[in-house]
């Protein structure tokens, strides 16, 4: 893309904000502040903001990751910006979750075994539990694991695609372990082909660009989408094959950056919740984990099941932004940095010394 999407960084700040109400309100009901709500009431329908969110998630993923991959002249390069961008805020709740987790009682960590507990820990921290089967420590951290499976698929696509020294033969045998990894991937996670939009959409996106200003009547579309997105997972059992046509056309004004949503999505505050979104993401159930100890010991203070869940949602939602933000200016941006100046001067000897032959 020509410059910075704005619509597309406010949406990923929407959706990350979509994911904390999401969460907010299924916790709120586990911790008895909500009675249960019936598939009737319309704040049933916030039980559908997680799944679509993180789909959509995958959507941005695979558009940007396609666009990536072919911005970078190796693998290794696309590889080590992916580990920039993705460890050091997860790596820093890792090792947090994992310290205290133990002593505190923290979900299938009460009474661990040392064996499970080092094994646990690298599994976590290769992302691993999400697509497979395994116990998860960082409860978000599954859509992550499912992003390290796409840049390994994608990765892998884009080698064949570019490596010239191989055969016809090999090439195809390559590109059919792609498919075939992919399928069986599709198969058990059926909300991996929403990569597989952001890459249509990738492909699309200069058509859908340079055409001529879409008519007024449009300037509600991407809102619209949006709306019927949630329309879909409350009347279908199995709404996926709607919700991929559906997410689609919600990009299409998002990347012509125009209509109603566009503009909403292009405010001040979307796009900064966009920057943060990232840590946003991950920090926030973190800090629910942390409240719900706190929030209960006031409950019983107030007596007021309302009053209650009111504190519980507004300390949820505006405390995650407070962590987020530090924990995108202290680890995102300053932190990564460092690492990153660090690792450069390391490399700088090998870049300034003779410079040898090849052929």
């Amino acid at each position: 893309m020509k410059g910075t999407n704005q619509s597309l960084t406010g949406l990923r700040g929407l959706l990350a904000l979509s994911v904390i109400i999401y969460h907010i309100f299924g916790s709120a009901i586990l911790e008895g502040y909500l009675p249960e709500v019936a598939k009737e009431s319309p704040l049933y329908w916030i039980n559908y903001a997680g799944p679509i969110s993180v789909n959509l998630f995958f959507v941005i993923s695979g558009l940007l990751i396609t666009q990536s991959l072919l911005n970078k002249r190796t693998l290794g390069q696309f590889a080590l910006n992916r580990i920039w961008r993705i460890y050091p805020v997860f790596i820093t709740i890792h090792i947090i979750i994992f310290a205290v987790g133990p002593f505190i009682g923290y979900k299938w960590m009460d009474g661990i075994g040392f064996v499970d507990y080092i094994t646990n820990f690298i599994t976590n921290a290769l992302l691993l539990p999400g697509i497979i089967p395994l116990p998860i420590a960082q409860i978000v951290a599954w859509s992550l694991s499912y992003e390290l499976f796409f840049y390994i698929i994608a990765g892998l696509a884009w080698f064949v695609y570019r490596n010239e020294r191989l055969s016809v033969v090999s090439k195809w045998v390559l590109y059919a372990l792609v498919i075939g990894l992919s399928i069986v991937i599709v198969v058990y996670h059926s909300n991996f082909l929403f990569f597989a939009v952001g890459v249509l959409l990738f492909i699309c996106q200069n058509k859908l660009r340079n055409r001529s200003k879409p008519n007024k009547i449009f300037y509600f579309n991407g809102l619209i989408c949006f709306i019927l997105m949630y329309v879909a997972y409350h009347i279908f059992t199995v709404p996926i094959a709607v919700a991929l046509l559906l997410s689609f056309l919600l990009f299409i004004p998002i990347i012509k950056e125009y209509g109603l949503l566009s503009r909403v999505l292009r405010t001040g505050f979307m796009i900064y919740l966009g920057r943060i979104s990232y840590s946003l993401y991950m920090w926030h159930t973190m800090v629910m984990f942390a409240l719900k100890i706190f929030v209960p010991k006031l409950s019983s203070m107030i007596g007021s099941s309302s009053l209650s869940f009111a504190m519980y949602a507004v300390l949820s939602l505006f405390l995650s932004i407070v962590v987020s933000h530090l924990s995108y200016q202290f680890i995102e941006q300053w932190l990564t940095g460092q690492l990153k100046l660090r690792i450069k001067k390391k490399d700088i000897p090998a870049e300034t010394g003779v410079i040898m032959k090849t052929s």
